[in-house]
């Protein structure tokens, strides 16, 4: 039996090409409606949403953002916020001594109380036809997206998302075998997962085939080897996330 939801979950794909056309008055009200349904830890609804609608203020954010046009296309473009300001000022309200922002906990839960928001307004978003892309990007140069958006202590950009109408269909790209990532009772072998992967090296290669898409490797093992030995570009978010209040200390340094 054919579920619509799950069907639509599918049909996923990243939009980058939009048309120039405006959402409709009262949708992305909406569609934030739908985000806020989302599990939250201990209802501390750690996140924020700003809409950025203005041309100028896209612009800024485009180049900010590795110069991803989509931005600039899009709609509408939601920057989404790990938000323990909010709470911070709710502690405030009744005196409380302490404010433990500045542990690891903290930190996950504001993240992935605002990643959980994320899917759901793109999720309702594709619900009415829109097309959607995450991003990640918004994190290249965070404290200037910080002073563009005049985001406060406790505060940082998670993640960015562009919502539109599609100007050109994008076909799924294809995922990793259930097997790589679905395990019972325990963490695999190695060989098992090299397995699939490998598999999947193979799907890779096909899918770009098939899409005209001629890059020198696509073979998902190699391109997320290079991925992954790059994840110090990003090193000005460690030391943005210490200004912002999220020191990261452990419960040692605490008692020294």
């Amino acid at each position: 039996m054919n579920n619509s939801m799950t069907e639509l979950m599918k049909k996923h794909r990243s939009i980058r090409n939009f048309e120039d056309r405006s959402l409709p008055d009262g949708l992305v009200e909406k569609l934030v409606s739908c985000g806020q349904r989302a599990s939250t830890s201990s209802n501390l609804q750690a996140y924020s949403i700003i809409e950025v609608s203005d041309p100028e203020r896209k612009k800024e954010l485009t180049k900010l953002c590795a110069d991803q046009l989509q931005i600039y296309q899009s709609s509408t473009f939601l920057v989404f916020c790990a938000d323990l300001y909010r709470d911070h000022l709710a502690g405030k309200i009744h005196g409380a001594e302490n404010f433990d922002a500045d542990y690891v906990e903290a930190l996950l839960i504001a993240t992935v109380d605002a990643s959980l928001v994320l899917q759901n307004v793109a999720l309702a978003a594709e619900s009415h036809g829109l097309g959607i892309c995450m991003i990640g990007a918004i994190r290249n140069q965070p404290k200037a997206v910080g002073r563009l958006l005049r985001l406060p202590s406790y505060v940082y950009a998670v993640a960015g998302l562009c919502i539109g109408y599609p100007a050109k269909e994008q076909q799924c790209k294809p995922r990793l075998p259930l097997e790589t990532i679905l395990h019972h009772e325990y963490y695999p072998e190695d060989a098992h997962q090299q397995t699939y992967m490998k598999d999947y090296d193979q799907t890779m290669i096909e899918f770009y085939d098939s899409q005209q898409m001629h890059d020198r490797d696509p073979r998902w093992t190699r391109v997320m080897a290079a991925r992954t030995a790059k994840f110090h570009q990003r090193k000005e978010l460690d030391h943005y996330l210490t200004e912002q209040g999220f020191r990261l200390r452990t419960p040692e340094s605490n008692d020294s």
